[in-house]
């Protein structure tokens, strides 16, 4: 009897533990909390700290974060125009960023929101063809180790859903023992 009290007890343990303690990342320097329903993927590249898959009712999205190194990986303003010219409006006109300047843990960081027509691309530009009713979430996390870029893409309806958690997630970056 005592030992099937003692199973129990660690089994229940276990599960609290598992409740109040959250999965983590490692991020360079800091740990990024997990929030639930983002499935961790390993990364396709090396720029590529982190990389989650997540399927709602809404749709689906995609959530990365990358790091190019201190120093590396373009201006913020840059990323910003590059970004902005993967997407086109309703009315098939470039698409306007929405940006704001603030902080989260502790960092400058610039968040940027596109929506529209994506064609999603890596370095110069676009490649492949648009999809419609895309939405495109950016966190550019200023840290002294250098930028962390916070993607957030996918249905627009996923993205509204998950950008409130994106914005969560960033303003907890916890530096790492």
């Amino acid at each position: 009897m005592t030992a099937r009290l003692a199973l129990f007890a660690l089994a229940f343990a276990a599960s609290v533990a598992t409740a109040t303690n959250p999965m983590a990342v490692r991020l360079i320097d800091w740990m990024m909390p997990v929030p639930a329903g983002w499935t961790p993927q390993v990364p396709s590249s090396s720029m590529r700290l982190a990389q989650f898959a997540i399927r709602t009712e809404g749709g689906s999205a995609d959530a990365t974060v990358f790091y190019f190194g201190q120093g590396s990986g373009g201006s913020v303003d840059e990323n910003v125009k590059r970004w902005a010219g993967q997407f086109l409006d309703d009315a098939g006109k470039p698409a306007t960023p929405r940006v704001e300047k603030g902080t989260a843990s502790g960092f400058p960081v610039t968040w940027v929101a596109l929506d529209g027509r994506y064609a999603r691309g890596v370095g110069s530009g676009p490649q492949g063809e648009a999809k419609a009713k895309q939405s495109l979430r950016v966190a550019v996390i200023e840290t002294d180790r250098g930028n962390l870029f916070f993607q957030l893409w996918g249905d627009e309806a996923a993205i509204a859903k998950q950008y409130p958690l994106m914005r969560s997630v960033a303003g907890q970056l916890k530096r790492s023992p």
